[in-house]
């Protein structure tokens, strides 16, 4: 009993350590030291086993979970990133703007060689777009021509700015005024933007999709045939990391490039998409800095917005800058993507005066 207790214990050590280099992970570029962002893409495992073992000792021996208390609150800001339980403001202001962000993985749900599977399934996809026609600005990603059809068709009458071969699209009930990219070198990944010109105020909204990792195929493939003695599996581990080292510079880079670019903007800024990095990663602290995030500020519960094998991932976020309050986040599960759309509704602080009209 008492060796299974030291072992215990040691594991607890381990996972305690792990939790607080997840915590560092936002704070080094992967450019110059890539390897901690590996535990903050891991941080939500790392956080539920010390939970875990937090509850094993309040219940055999109160004094040692000490340490899980301690490495957990360390962490509170990474903490209220990953579990939100907070409550959404009602306003009636004509000034609040509805902001949705979805990858559709261009639609692949609904496509079909077979013309009338592929109408039913499309149709499907078009209701559901139907049913949030009181988004103001709807932001996608991954989104090809097959896609973009099914967006017009949920959405009529809309103003849009997509590029040819660029995945990030934005789609607006207001007309555009000035719009660009920032060109990632790249189709699949891009970030397009534009000056949204809204009744009263002018806004600067980015769509984007960051450097994808690339590694769920590879992931799920050793998951399934994982055997430590096997050379292949660590071949496979191997293959995984290096993928996953690649995609953090490069989403380091593009991220910074999009932080410069926000600098400058002469109007209020929302940034919209898939980072393809979780909140205790260096790609979130560049582009939240100075911002809300949505799900921080009225989310409830755990925001996981990726549907695919790897778990507790919130990779796609809706940001606004210190101008706004953030009055209501939402996630929506459906089956549609690999990813669920996220919408929240802002309001720019100094339209608040309006609220109850």
């Amino acid at each position: 009993m008492k060796l299974f207790a030291k072992t215990i214990w040691s594991l607890n050590v381990v996972v305690a350590v792990v939790l607080l280099l997840s915590y560092i992970s936002p704070l080094v570029d992967p450019t110059k030291f890539w390897l901690l962002s590996f535990f903050g893409l891991f941080y939500p495992v790392f956080l539920i086993i010390n939970l875990i073992l937090l509850v094993y000792w309040l219940i055999r021996k109160p004094s040692r979970s000490w340490l899980s208390i301690v490495s957990i609150l360390i962490g509170w800001n990474q903490l209220i990133s990953f579990a939100n339980f907070s409550s959404s403001t009602s306003n009636n202001s004509p000034h609040v703007i509805n902001v949705m962000s979805y990858n559709i993985q261009n639609a692949r749900w609904a496509y079909s060689r077979n013309k009338e599977k592929r109408n039913i399934k499309s149709a499907e996809f078009i209701n559901f777009l139907k049913m949030h026609n009181d988004v103001d600005v709807l932001c996608t990603q991954e989104t090809g021509f097959f896609g973009r059809e099914i967006i017009e068709k949920g959405f009529k009458d809309i103003y849009k700015h997509k590029l040819e071969n660029k995945g990030a699209t934005l789609w607006s009930k207001y007309p555009m005024g000035t719009q660009g990219q920032i060109d990632f070198g790249t189709n699949t990944n891009s970030c397009v933007w534009a000056d949204i010109i809204f009744p009263a105020d002018t806004i600067r909204v980015y769509s984007i999709h960051l450097y994808s990792n690339n590694i769920s195929r590879d992931a799920a493939e050793v998951i399934d045939n994982a055997n430590l003695n096997e050379k292949e599996t660590w071949s496979g581990i191997g293959g995984i990391l290096n993928k996953y080292k690649k995609a953090n510079i490069k989403r380091s880079e593009q991220a910074k490039k999009v932080r410069y670019h926000m600098s400058k903007s002469p109007y209020p800024v929302i940034i919209v998409g898939d980072f393809n990095d979780p909140p205790s990663s260096f790609t979130y602290s560049t582009l939240s800095e100075s911002m809300s995030d949505a799900f921080c500020e009225k989310g409830l519960g755990i925001s996981s917005t990726y549907g695919g094998r790897i778990p507790f991932l919130r990779i796609d976020y809706i940001m606004s800058d210190q101008s706004f309050d953030v009055l209501k986040y939402n996630l929506i599960k459906n089956e549609y993507s690999d990813h669920y759309p996220i919408r929240a509704s802002v309001i720019l602080k100094d339209r608040q005066e309006t609220k109850g009209e």
